[in-house]
């Protein structure tokens, strides 16, 4: 089971004007008798809601008048449309318990439109009388199916809704399949409506057959050691056999980067004691994975990348990757070794190597760095403990060259909910970076590094969102001459304030440079509308600043923005002004990629 007319003189042409203009009123009169102009303006009365709405959706006269591109339909055609009318409604009715409605109807014509209007009585609705719910064989015993059939919508003297009864037929019965009970079928599901007594009756017998179990679990693959696909499977002969738990077996399978493909046979003719057992063929992925990436930001300007990522160093399924990246702004070259444990698909113990090198504004800056961190799973999001040493060279441009060595012990925290990573209509992330560092043979300096940030996105409608975004951060030290600028708070640019450049917005010292701030506080509001398919505009407003003690004096900007809903993610397009900048009337920012 796998799963133009030519004129000849101009003596003629008045001689056959008078036949002209009769032929011309004959062909106009036959015309406007056989076709006439599909707009049709439809009236409905009586009616409201969720039973207006599927009225308008069954009407054949509504859908076929309204189509784009549709050629021209005959009079008699909007007569034959009309004339179906009164059945459609009634279909459409039974639906909310109305069967004996009194329809009203009238099709009348003016010189530039039809008028089709549609009174509606629907009259008393149809009252559940008995409600009979039987589950024959040991699924009636399961808690979660008595539980479903006490909690049922189908409730006795309430009036009829033909869609609370199919979801309840339906949501019963994945309910029992669920737990294991695969035989199940129905063998009575009825709905008997009385329509001279306004009585419905409901009956549902519902046989769950026997429970089956999983049997054994048999993973042939030899891509890594056995012991990590253990890990994996988390099913065992005591867990009821469900569908759904082997696509998320093969999903989590499939996400280790180990395996390409993931086949499964379900060997139901072989089960024992209702224990069907499982056999799922792996294919190995390559190895190595390249990757490369090329692209443009306002903030970075142009920019180049290239990965290598070997998936699997041993059969422990430990992983090393090299990655580069290139731009006028900041570049990178980094080296990362990671050991899978835990839930191997997202906790890692990691041992990095970095340089980094920053000429953003009036820094300059070199940092080398080594360290280990541990990636866990923790309280409903990610948490990440590291320990890094650091040296770092840096420069404010007419200052000398700084050295800063730096042994900083840290934990973040992050945690996103989101109805869609990609494009989010409604979610929110938080994320929370503490670390530091203690005078000692390792590090120069004593200090505490606390950022706190968090992002949200509100529907406003089916079409427009608000977004929003704080972040607050805090150094405590008695050294911040010491700190490196990787240490120290700058903001704007397209992910802060955007009426400023990257990083742009900062204490300067007795040169004018922008030395980076102590105390940070960045915000920014907007909302946005999808104008034309994925096409729409922006409107926000930013404020921040990084100042070097708690009188901070917040920098703001606002703007308009374009965007776009594409593959890789929304492309915004902002142009903002800067309210305390003379020297600028406005900026331009790129960015790409998700909300959160």
């Amino acid at each position: 089971m796998k799963y133009p007319i030519r004129q000849r003189s101009k003596s003629l042409k008045h001689s056959l004007l008078p036949y002209q203009s009769l032929l011309l009123l004959l062909l106009a009169s036959i015309s406007n008798f056989i076709y006439a102009d599909n707009n049709v303006k439809i009236k409905i009365e009586g009616v409201e809601g969720e039973v207006l709405s599927n009225v308008r959706n069954s009407l054949s006269i509504a859908r076929e008048t309204t189509q784009k591109d549709k050629p021209s339909l005959s009079k008699q055609d909007i007569q034959r449309l009309h004339n179906k009318a009164k059945k459609e409604i009634q279909q459409a009715l039974q639906p909310f318990g109305y069967y004996q409605p009194t329809i009203d109807s009238s099709l009348t014509k003016t010189e530039k439109r039809w008028f089709a209007q549609y009174s509606i009585e629907p009259g008393a609705q149809v009252i559940i009388g008995n409600v009979s719910i039987l589950i024959e064989g040991p699924g009636q015993n399961e808690g979660r199916v008595k539980q479903l059939t006490a909690d049922t919508p189908l409730i006795v003297g309430e009036t009829l809704n033909h869609q609370d009864y199919s979801t309840f037929k339906q949501t019963l019965y994945d309910t029992v399949f669920d737990l294991g009970y695969i035989d199940a079928r129905y063998e009575k599901s009825e709905l008997r409506v009385d329509i001279k007594n306004q009585k419905a009756d409901i009956a549902f017998v519902l046989q769950s057959g026997p429970k089956y179990f999983f049997g054994d679990v048999k993973v042939n693959q030899s891509a890594v050691h056995q012991s990590l696909i253990d890990r994996l499977i988390l099913i065992d002969t005591k867990t009821p056999f469900n569908t759904d738990r082997l696509l998320e077996l093969q999903l989590r399978l499939i996400d280790t980067g180990y395996f390409s493909n993931a086949e499964i046979t379900v060997e139901r003719e072989a089960a024992l004691n209702q224990r069907i057992p499982v056999t799922i063929n792996m294919t190995p992925s390559k190895k190595l994975k390249y990757s490369t990436s090329i692209g443009y930001g306002t903030d970075t300007g142009p920019r180049v990348g290239l990965g290598v990522l070997n998936r699997r160093v041993n059969k422990y399924g430990h992983n090393l990757r090299y990655s580069i990246r290139l731009s006028q702004i900041e570049s990178n070259l980094s080296a990362q070794y990671s050991i899978p444990i835990g839930n191997i698909n997202s906790e890692s113990i990691d041992l990095f190597a970095n340089a980094d090198q920053q000429n953003v504004n009036d820094t300059e800056a070199i940092q080398y760095s080594v360290g280990t961190s541990l990636n866990k799973n923790l309280w409903k999001g990610r948490a990440r403990f590291s320990l890094t040493l650091i040296q770092e060279e840096f420069s404010f441009d007419n200052e000398p060259e700084q050295t800063a060595n730096l042994l900083i012990p840290g934990i973040k925290y992050t945690r996103k909910k989101a109805d869609n990573t990609l494009f989010t209509r409604k979610g929110y992330s938080l994320s929370a970076d503490v670390h530091g560092g203690v005078e000692s043979s390792l590090s120069e300096t004593t200090f505490i590094n606390a950022n706190l940030s968090g992002r949200s996105v509100i529907p406003l409608n089916s079409r427009s969102r608000l977004l929003s975004r704080l972040e607050l951060g805090v150094i405590s030290t008695d050294e911040f001459d010491s700190l490196p600028p990787s240490e120290r708070f700058f903001t704007g640019g397209s992910q802060s304030v955007r009426g400023y450049d990257y990083k742009d917005i900062g204490p300067v010292n007795s040169f004018g440079n922008n030395i980076g701030g102590q105390y940070l506080i960045a915000g920014s509001i907007e909302a946005d509308y999808l104008l034309w398919g994925n096409y729409g505009m922006a409107i926000f407003y930013d404020a921040g600043d990084a100042a070097e003690d708690q009188q901070v004096s917040l920098k703001k900007s606002a703007g308009i923005g374009f965007r776009y809903r594409s593959a890789v993610g929304m492309i915004r397009v902002d142009f903002a002004h800067p309210f305390d900048d003379p020297d600028e009337n406005f900026r331009f920012h790129i960015s790409i990629g998700p909300d959160l």
